[in-house]
């Protein structure tokens, strides 16, 4: 009976690791972290929830209308001399083809640009996934991904289209 019990927690145990690992979201942009043309930013899942409930940024300021409860994983990274490297722009199409992202938005200006992806859940309410594309030139790019249960909502739409 001990030995049936010991198995069985075993057997719990390893699933339950296992599951906390498969939770874990990739970190496309880790690799150019340790580049000094790159400034990186990973908050993880853990992060988000010490966060309590707030909202990541403010709505009036312009800012997405996200609460930490809400985003599961944010990675930033931004260069303001890098903007050509290979390996962001191969990062960047892995994010769009894994996660089976569609454009929401392109705004051009001059040497300016804007680019939205998204990946819309089943029920049409939330984004599951959201990248975010500036660049100013071919040499400044600063990308914002974001991983959880955004809500599709009239002021997250008046956002994108700023």
């Amino acid at each position: 009976m001990n030995t049936l019990i010991r198995l069985l927690l075993f057997i719990i145990i390893g699933i339950s690791s296992s599951t906390a690992f498969a939770a874990n979201p990739k970190k496309y942009f880790e690799d150019l972290s340790s580049n000094p043309n790159f400034d990186y930013t990973y908050v993880s899942p853990l992060m988000l929830q010490a966060m309590g409930d707030q909202y990541l940024s403010q709505e009036r300021s312009g800012g997405l209308p996200v609460k930490s409860s809400q985003i599961t994983s944010i990675e930033t990274i931004s260069t303001n001399g890098d903007g050509m490297n290979e390996k962001l722009w191969k990062a960047i199409t892995s994010i769009k083809k894994d996660n089976k992202l569609e454009t929401l938005t392109t705004k051009k200006k001059d040497f300016y640009r804007y680019d939205v992806f998204a990946k819309l859940s089943g029920d049409h309410k939330y984004f599951t996934n959201l990248l975010v594309i500036t660049q100013d030139g071919a040499e400044n790019v600063s990308v914002v991904y974001m991983e959880g249960k955004i809500p599709v909502n009239s002021n997250l739409k008046y956002s994108l289209t700023q």
